[in-house]
């Protein structure tokens, strides 16, 4: 998430245009479009989850090495073209954890908890790496890191017919409780999620991913600009942690809801925002959209599905988020050229 935080002012370091720089966010989005469903369809036909995530770290590594001697925007370019596709393979670890823990509500929160916590760490501990050491000392210690998050990925296991044998329980008393014409009715996800979740990130996303070179204009210091967007995941660390405890099938609609709106609120602050006290307002309120809105959103469509087609319903709801981020990210590069 380091990484991905301050891509846009990497690519500042190298005197890229803001406009061009809109464009290669969008490309790296792009390719969080069209992989999802395809990795999460060959997922669930061979029943597996740990390849694509042990693929997806060593990846990363080869990505970020590369980066170390990056020196034209060409390739540039491909490098984040194939972090994307790394990235998307990564978000396999979600799919399995879901089944491990058989779609509950609190660990669910408890995992996005723990994400949230080290997308804090990384983010604002960027901003201090890049302050003292520069983006070249920057790389060299994200690879290390990510080197030792690859070392812990190779001991993942997965028992595939345990998993397939629990949700078979769950199913034969599901069914206890249900006619053969209810059966038939059941739909796994409501089609309602999908546009939701487009229109979200056609609103969010395009502006969160250039909003370190925002802050750039009004704020000096990275550590600050760094404090700033982790603020944001140190927030949903606690967001998540009562979440899990609070939410249920009942008002998981209301959480989606309301998450939805203060989304949109949270638009109009980054535009509106000018220092650092109003940047830090508007922050909190994203943290909460975000950890309402995902979360409750991640619960729903893990317990309406099962080990056998969790996969591809994980990728349609990515391939519905970031669409919404591609084409939100199109539309913003479309209007910054028209004025710039």
């Amino acid at each position: 998430m380091s990484l991905l935080s301050y891509l846009p002012r990497y690519l500042l370091h190298f005197k890229v245009d803001i406009i061009i720089i809109q464009l290669l966010i969008t490309c790296l989005i792009f390719t969080t479009v069209i992989f999802p469903p395809l990795l999460g369809k060959f997922s669930d036909k061979i029943q597996r989850r740990t390849p694509f995530i042990k693929m997806a770290s060593i990846g990363m590594n080869f990505t970020l090495f590369l980066f170390l001697f990056a020196a034209n925007l060409t390739l540039i370019i491909i490098l984040i073209f194939f972090y994307g596709f790394f990235w998307v393979s990564d978000g396999m670890k979600f799919v399995l954890y879901s089944e491990l823990v058989e779609s509950d509500h609190r660990y669910i929160a408890y995992y996005n908890a723990i994400l949230a916590f080290g997308w804090f760490l990384g983010t604002f501990g960027a901003g201090i790496l890049i302050d003292i050491f520069g983006f070249e000392g920057f790389f060299r210690i994200l690879l290390t890191m990510s080197l030792i998050n690859t070392f812990i990925v190779i001991l993942l296991k997965e028992n595939r017919s345990l998993i397939l044998e629990q949700q078979e329980t769950r199913d034969n008393e599901r069914n206890d409780n249900l006619n053969l014409i209810e059966q038939k009715e059941i739909n796994p996800i409501s089609r309602s999620i999908y546009p939701s979740l487009f229109f979200r990130n056609f609103g969010v996303r395009p502006i969160f991913a250039i909003l370190a070179i925002i802050m750039f204009y009004h704020i000096s210091s990275d550590t600050e600009i760094g404090f700033l967007i982790g603020i944001n995941y140190l927030i949903q660390v606690f967001l998540n942690l009562l979440i899990g405890r609070i939410i249920t099938d009942h008002n998981l609609k209301w959480f989606m809801v309301i998450g939805y709106i203060l989304s949109a609120i949270a638009i109009f602050g980054w535009i509106l925002a000018t220092d650092f006290w109003s940047f830090l307002f508007y922050q909190i309120l994203i943290s909460l959209s975000f950890a309402m809105f995902f979360t409750a959103t991640q619960i729903y469509v893990s317990k309406n599905t099962t080990p056998k087609n969790k996969g591809k319903y994980l990728g349609y709801v990515n391939t519905s988020s970031q669409l919404g981020t591609f084409t939100g990210g199109s539309v913003f590069y479309a209007i910054s050229f028209c004025i710039f």
